[in-house]
């Protein structure tokens, strides 16, 4: 799909304060300097400077942001905390892309102020370049971001020229501002940026130095490898001289397969095992890439490592009177851990899955459900796209109407809603559910297309 031993375990902050300090941190940039000098100039430069000041203070905590850091993710979810860093990124790029269109006051020593020195655009030859490259590469880092599955390259390659062209991004804005801005070469700001600098260069250190260092102490190995179906693979790993990982049923790890645990090849997948099956980890991947057609050439016996758990995606700590999940695909892999530890604690609950498929021969581990659905109170619904002669259950396209018409029961008695799966499927579960007024706070998600 799609991510220490106590993982999520640790401390996580919730929603309201992440977006609350987030908030805080962009503006608090603007209001030391209208505090300190106080605006001056036409209302359109101050807003144009409002808006630099902010933009910059948003593109050194989009570090933090995407760090894959649990005590951001852990409360929110690992694909929220990324589509906050993708949404987060556009607004700022606009925000940075229109900022120069803004200015009023000329540039330049000649224009200068008597009283008020600052009040003027203190661009030079070096703060002019470095200015116009850092609006290119924001503007070329954004798109490419955006449209990264249409690239020619490998999402490996895509990532380390990501981050590496971010980081060059950071030193050029920061020039600029400080050179060229009114505000920015205060030395107040200039603490204030340096702090910043510090989380931006501190969250690169810990992604591809610290992270990697502590996942080589802790290798696994690859146990088992097992074709499943049509294009689908079974993957078990069992660790390697150490107790395992904690981790929540539901969650999910990044892999690094048949690599070192410095290479940036790692991809994110769902754990299909469940806590109480020991320290043994079962994936169940679907080949859909580049990385996932080569994984039936894996090599038994070779080195894993894995980043993890991640994830909001867990009935721990849920006293909902049903559990209702959605899962498209590959997307069965954590419904089916929550499936095995609910059977393993004895779960009494009412439960129902409705798991989506093409076609019959891309259903995952369809003997285990059966079974499952024999211990538990599970109704188990398979719906397929393109239904064999005969076949007896539903049929289509996983869509609002169907999962409206699925889950007005379970809407209307308050359960839990799980969802796990491409982007579309995710959506229209969304829309069926808000139409039988599900509030969100009841409906936990991971969807394929953020990562």
């Amino acid at each position: 799909m799609i991510g220490c031993a106590h993982a999520e375990r640790c401390s996580a902050l919730p929603a309201l304060v992440i977006l609350t300090a987030y908030a805080l941190l962009i503006v608090l940039p603007v209001a030391l300097g209208w505090w300190l000098i106080g605006p001056a100039r036409p209302w359109l430069d101050e807003a144009s400077s409002a808006i630099a000041l902010m933009a910059t203070a948003a593109l050194l905590l989009e570090f933090l942001l995407s760090g894959r850091f649990r005590v951001i993710s852990g409360g929110i979810g690992m694909d929220r905390s990324l589509r906050w860093h993708q949404m987060f990124a556009q607004i700022l790029t606009l925000a940075a892309l229109l900022h120069p269109l803004f200015y009023l006051t000329p540039s330049g020593a000649a224009f200068q102020r008597p009283d008020d020195p600052g009040a003027v655009l203190g661009l030079d030859a070096a703060s002019l370049i470095t200015g116009t490259l850092a609006w290119l590469l924001l503007g070329l880092l954004t798109l490419t971001a955006i449209r990264r599955d249409d690239l020619p390259f490998k999402y490996e390659v895509w990532r380390i020229s990501h981050g590496l062209g971010a980081a060059l991004l950071a030193g050029l804005v920061l020039h600029h501002a400080i050179a060229a801005g009114r505000y920015s070469g205060m030395p107040a700001l200039m603490a204030y940026w340096a702090f910043l600098l510090a989380i931006a260069l501190g969250s690169l250190f810990a992604i591809y130095l610290i992270r990697p260092w502590r996942l080589a102490c802790r290798p696994w190995r690859i146990a088992a490898l097992e074709r499943v179906g049509d294009r689908l693979w079974s993957l078990t790993l069992e660790p390697d001289g150490h107790a395992g990982l904690s981790y929540r049923a539901g969650q999910f790890a990044w892999l690094r397969l048949n690599c070192s645990a410095f290479s940036p090849r790692e991809h994110p997948f769902s754990i299909a095992a469940a806590p109480s099956d020991g320290a043994a980890l079962r994936f169940l991947i679907k080949e859909a890439g580049d990385f996932t057609r080569q994984i039936g050439g894996l090599p038994i016996g070779a080195r894993a490592f894995v980043d993890g758990p991640h994830g909001a995606l867990y009935l721990e700590g849920r006293r909902e009177p049903g559990i209702f999940m959605i899962a498209g695909g590959a997307g069965l892999a954590p419904m089916l851990s929550m499936l095995r530890e609910a059977a393993a604690r004895g779960e009494t609950r009412p439960i129902k899955l409705l798991y989506g498929n093409r076609h019959e021969g891309q259903i995952m581990a369809a003997a285990e459900l059966a079974a499952l659905a024999e211990r538990l109170r599970l109704d188990l619904h398979h719906v397929l796209q393109e239904p064999p002669p005969g076949w007896a259950g539903l049929a289509g396209m996983m869509t609002p109407e169907l999962i409206q018409a699925e889950a007005t029961r379970a809407a209307a008695e308050g359960w839990i809603f799980l969802l796990c799966g491409p982007g579309p499927m995710i959506r229209a579960a969304h829309q069926g559910l808000r139409a039988l007024g599900v509030p969100r706070r009841r409906i936990l998600e991971e969807r394929f297309s953020v990562f």
